[in-house]
């Protein structure tokens, strides 16, 4: 008897278990609608459709969900977004991860859950120097030849964001060495590669390590300095 007992026990507690579960997956589809596929939403900020964190991400909703609606409003779990000209919404989220993007459909006064997708949000890279149209990584080994006729110094972030190229511009870098057991700084007052800063790097040695430290201005004038960034030459 006690065993017929437990066991209407145990199917009590799993039909309860069950039962939760059926509504909080019920009350989730009514709240969030369906989940939509990938072609909802095209991101026009990065030519691999990815999102970053802490910059302008802009994107475009499918035309067969805007049809139906006077508006589609979009929430967003991590950062506001906001409706953009030619028929973009911005989107900057706040920190790398996951955000979910629930759109609503709204016709006269009655507003609809449309459905939502689920995206991963990337850290912007961390910029590197560019010599000429070359990327850098350091601390890093590159033959001083590369430096002694290169053109300029630049900065780069990623092929896949569009307009990285032109968020930072170099104002001016400093190139640091050792010599005679002291450590000589030499400031190069643009991003051009001066004659003066050739006859330098032309007299250091191999396997000598050098530092360059760049200057760079943003938009509105906006100066900073830029991490040092360490090269072995040979």
């Amino acid at each position: 008897m006690i065993y017929l007992v437990l066991n209407k026990l145990q199917i009590n507690i799993l039909t309860f278990i069950l039962l939760h579960m059926y509504l909080n997956s019920s009350f989730g589809q009514y709240r969030y609608g369906i989940q939509l596929d990938e072609n909802t939403m095209t991101v026009v900020s990065s030519r691999g459709g990815n999102l970053y964190s802490g910059i302008d991400n802009y994107f475009r909703i499918s035309e067969v969900i805007t049809e139906d609606y006077d508006t589609v409003l979009v929430h967003s779990t991590n950062g506001a977004p906001l409706p953009d000209s030619n028929d973009l919404v911005l989107l900057i989220p706040n920190r790398p991860g996951k955000v979910r993007l629930t759109y609503y459909g709204v016709s006269g006064y009655d507003t609809t859950t449309i459905g939502y997708q689920h995206f991963m949000v990337r850290r912007v890279p961390e910029p590197k120097m560019l010599i000429d149209d070359r990327p850098i990584s350091t601390p890093g080994i590159i033959a001083k030849r590369y430096l002694l006729y290169c053109d300029s110094l630049g900065v780069y972030f990623s092929d896949d964001i569009i307009g990285s190229e032109y968020w930072l511009r170099v104002k001016e870098f400093t190139l640091g060495y050792n010599y005679g057991g002291f450590h000589v700084s030499h400031l190069n007052p643009s991003n051009k590669m001066t004659l003066r800063t050739r006859q330098i790097l032309y007299r250091i040695g191999p396997d000598r390590t050098i530092s360059i430290k760049l200057t760079v201005e943003a938009e509105g004038d906006i100066m900073r300095e830029l991490p040092i960034y360490r090269l072995t030459i040979y």
